[in-house]
């Protein structure tokens, strides 16, 4: 992270000779506009003084980069002669905006850190418009008699004086923990009231003797989090700190003085309720005979983190969630609940990657197929007798060769010979976690009736973590409940084609949907991932406080972006990309090596030129093709043969199908027939068209510009969809069509970008803003 910094320059003080060194009583002024501002100044274009009422303080020029940090910076040779010594630096600020206020103490020629800031107190801007002070512990670096130091401080507008006391005692620091304002007023309110929550410094994956440096980071966190306008609280409910003893004890003191905490801000509590994980773990339980992990095939080894098919945990599950739901829902402090049924983090996943093991020791943990304990390969042997009448039809199907089920051992799937065979193994693993996701939903709902359920889907999509967005979705269907992405990042392409699918599913399904970061994002992903949220008609927002509260630039495009979430709409939109599952159950080339990708670079070419929905095969069979005019293909060359049938049906009743030159075969069926693909090459398309692009996939621009060029020829899409097609912008801007007549812009490019449409008045954006016009009457 760069850190633009104003320097201030102070004349020297005299030297205090000690052989072990302490501010004075009186401390130390390093900057007091009071009695007058130091001459010597860098980057005084940057700086202004201001007024606020009867106080006067100087002010900062904020950043316009987002990943650039704007602060003061103050030079320590003054008190060069007092290295070692430990003190409290007081910031004196008019209280205005919001924020944290964060200090540190680096070298002047290298900008590494050289000392730790300490305990803090009131470090958090609370937009109360009074003057306060901010507290912080350090200790000067001994280093300060042989290199140039200085005291850099980002967060922060409206400076008074920064001074340098002598140790405060901690009654002291207590009476001044105090004052942090508890009566704080939002900064944002939505006419269209949603969820937005994010974290406010509730420990995740300790025990219980972390309580109070939890309720202390709330202290500040959870105000500053209701002044930037978000309503709910996110924290960790781990199954270790609710019954850390014995089976049967619970103990839900931690969470109460949590919810006790939240209540004093008028926020509401959104908790990830997390059972199996292995950091969740009792220690009773882990060393009981219950616990069974899972374990992957690839090495044979297993870690903690729960077996779905174990016949024990489910009863933990159950007998957990119940009593949650008993103590918790009744005090109407939910705001919602998010499941976490699996998956190193608490996920609906299998483990793929991070290693929160217990205690913070590491386990075995990686990206691969974890079907290797006992409990699975039973699992697996009762799907295939319940798929095939008899082992001669399997023997078909695989072209094997088995005497009997039970002869059948788990095989990885790049060893399996048979594609059926493969197709077979990879549906049974999937489904398995899509099953257990539903199990895990349907008890939260019978122990909490009343509280909006989010499922947690995260991933980019390859078979290994289990992960069928579409499946998942519905599965939360019959329990009134939605589902929460758990995989954006800073950019919003990758946001787009990572969610697509499960947030298709989740408007054609009509259920809640959510978005949360998979972990850090900048003032651009706080613009990319609200529009994401306005053009789903997105109902929950999530973000971890860090990635807003400790940007000043992401806490600035907040306060102007946030409040657009009010003009949430389902978009209007006409062309679906399919999303190529069977291919991915055969293939690691569609999903499985993030950032080498066969299908996503071509999905997001697609999208800079129209806004679309993805439909995989499940999608497709429950008829929701008949809603779209054109479906675009990506990548991948295999479907199953029913799916290839209804697609054939829809375009013989005037559907259009866009397919890339690569690959460069048929798209056949599982078992090899390349029928309808041969005919449709032929013209054989009914009242429909078939469109294939004959040029070079690379770059993949040209395969977007073909799909815009066919798309401009469809008279059958919406009158709007093709005003946009229309549109002349840079690349990085992205449009969606509203129903109620207005065409949404995000631009994440780095300067201006000016947009131009027909029919509207030409507008010109700033660097990652979202733009709302009218459109023309149709």
């Amino acid at each position: 992270m760069t850190v633009r910094v104003l320097f201030v320059v102070l004349s020297m003080m005299p030297l205090l000779a000690a052989q072990e060194p302490s501010l004075p009583p009186v401390g130390v002024a390093l900057l007091d506009i009071a009695v007058g501002i130091p001459e010597v100044f860098l980057n005084t274009q940057e700086v202004r003084h201001v007024q606020r009422g009867d106080y006067a303080c100087l002010d900062i020029a904020p950043s316009t980069n987002p990943y650039e940090h704007v602060g003061w910076s103050i030079s320590l040779a003054p008190v060069m002669n007092l290295a070692g010594a430990r003190g409290t630096l007081v910031v004196e600020f008019f209280d205005e905006g919001a924020g944290l206020i964060d200090p540190e103490i680096v070298s002047a020629e290298t900008g590494h850190p050289l000392a730790a800031i300490g305990r803090s107190s009131n470090y958090t801007r609370l937009n109360t418009l009074q003057p306060r002070q901010a507290w912080f512990a350090l200790r000067l670096p001994h280093s300060l008699v042989e290199s140039p130091a200085e005291l850099r401080i980002t967060g922060i507008d409206y400076v008074h004086a920064v001074r340098l006391l002598p140790e405060q005692s901690e009654a002291a620091w207590a009476e001044h923990d105090a004052k942090v304002p508890a009566n704080v007023q939002p900064m944002i309110t939505l006419q269209r009231p949603m969820s937005l929550t994010t974290t406010a410094g509730v420990d995740v994956r300790g025990g219980m003797n972390t309580l109070q440096a939890s309720l202390q980071a709330m202290n500040e966190l959870a105000p500053l989090a209701r002044v930037l306008g978000f309503t709910s609280i996110e924290s960790y409910v781990t199954w270790k700190r609710l019954e850390p003893n014995r089976e049967g004890e619970f103990d839900f003191s931690y969470y109460d003085s949590v919810v006790e905490k939240l209540r004093q801000y008028n926020l509401k509590w959104f908790p990830l309720l997390i059972v199996g994980s292995a950091y969740a773990l009792p220690d009773w339980f882990r060393e009981s005979k219950e616990n069974v992990g899972l374990a992957c095939l690839e090495h044979g080894i297993s870690n903690d983190i729960q077996s779905l098919w174990s016949p024990h945990h489910v009863r933990h599950v159950e007998r957990v969630l119940h009593a949650i739901g008993a103590h918790y829902e009744p005090m109407g402090i939910f705001e919602g609940v998010r499941l976490g049924p699996s998956g190193n983090y608490g996920e609906s996943q299998y483990p793929a990657g991070g290693n929160w093991g217990v205690e913070g020791e590491r386990m075995h943990i990686h990206i691969g197929w974890w079907a290797a304990d006992p409990y699975a390969l039973l699992d697996y042997r009762q799907f295939l007798y319940g798929k095939y009448p008899d082992i001669a039809a399997l023997n078909t199907a695989w072209d094997a060769a088995y005497p009997n089920f039970d002869s059948i051992q788990m095989v990885l799937p790049e060893f399996m010979r048979s594609k059926r065979q493969r197709i077979d193994f990879t549906t049974w693993y999937t489904d398995e976690m899509t099953q257990w996701c539903e199990l895990w939903a349907k008890i939260a709902r019978d122990a909490m009736p009343k509280t909006s359920i989010y499922q947690s889907a995260g991933g980019w999509g390859f078979r290994e973590t289990g992960t069928d967005y579409a499946a998942q979705a519905k599965s939360m269907v019959s329990i009134g409940g939605g589902i929460r992405l758990t995989n954006e990042t800073d950019s919003y392409e990758q946001n787009f084609y990572a969610t697509r699918l499960a947030a298709t599913a989740a408007r054609l399904y009509n259920m809640p949907l959510g978005y949360e970061p998979a972990s850090s994002h900048t003032a651009r992903g706080t613009a990319g991932r609200i529009f994401e949220t306005i053009t789903t008609n997105g109902d929950h927002w999530f973000t971890y406080h860090s990635n807003i509260f400790s940007q000043p630039g992401s806490i600035e495009k907040w306060l102007h972006v946030a409040p657009m979430l009010n003009w949430r709409q389902a978009p209007i939109i006409d062309v679906a990309v399919y999303y190529p599952e069977t291919f991915n159950q055969l293939e690691d080339s569609a999903f499985r090596h993030l950032y080498a990708w066969g299908f996503n670079p071509r999905a997001a070419a697609v999208r800079r030129v129209v806004e679309v929905d993805y439909l995989d095969e499940h999608l497709i069979r429950e008829g929701f093709l008949d809603r779209y005019k054109t479906l675009v293909f990506c990548w991948g060359e295999i479907a199953e043969a029913d799916v290839l049938a209804m697609i054939d049906a829809w375009v013989r009743n005037g559907g259009t199908v866009i397919y890339p030159s690569f690959p460069r075969g048929p798209m056949t069926t599982v078992e090899g027939s390349s029928e309808p693909f041969e005919r449709w090459s032929k013209g054989g398309t009914g009242s429909g068209q078939f469109r294939r692009f004959k040029g070079d996939m690379e770059p993949t621009s040209e395969y977007g510009d073909f799909v815009k060029e066919v798309l401009l020829q469809q008279s059958n899409l919406h009158p709007w969809t093709q005003l946009a097609l229309q549109a002349t912008h840079p690349a990085q801007v992205f449009l969606s069509i509203q129903p109620d007549g207005h065409l949404l812009a995000l631009s994440y490019e780095d300067d201006a970008a000016t947009v131009r449409i027909p029919g509207i008045p030409e507008f010109t954006m700033a660097p990652y803003d979202i733009v709302r016009v009218p459109l023309p009457s149709r």
